[in-house]
């Protein structure tokens, strides 16, 4: 039994335990930008996850250290790209500051996702 094995099956476990403490966030995809420099987003999707709010300064992709007002969590696999755009339960709706997680080598995905957003 490889490591990767022994953490997807913590991971899964991890999501079943915590499941009643999930919240419903909309995830919008990035789309495309038109002609005029406007961008567009697929159909809002609902994902479970876990959702903190909290303030934390995070390093961004380019570098900047920027503050982080909420951090989404998710448990399953899921394809993030930082032009997309996350609505909390609240309807708060933030931009991503940076994506993260240890990858998987069986899968070359994330175990787990993680998304700052400010």
């Amino acid at each position: 039994m490889s490591l990767a094995t022994i953490l997807q099956g913590g991971i899964s476990i991890a999501n079943d335990v915590t499941n009643s403490l999930q919240a419903t966030v909309t995830h919008k995809a990035f789309s495309a930008v038109d002609g005029y420099g406007k961008i567009t987003y697929a159909t809002g999707v609902a994902r479970t996850a876990i959702v903190e709010r909290r303030q934390k300064y995070v390093r961004t992709a380019t570098g900047e250290e920027k503050l982080s007002l909420a951090r989404i969590l998710f448990l399953t696999p899921v394809s993030v790209d930082e032009r997309d755009r996350f609505t909390l339960p609240d309807s708060t709706e933030m931009p991503i500051l940076r994506i993260g997680g240890p990858i998987d080598p069986t899968t070359n995905q994330e175990f787990v996702v993680e998304v700052e957003l400010g």
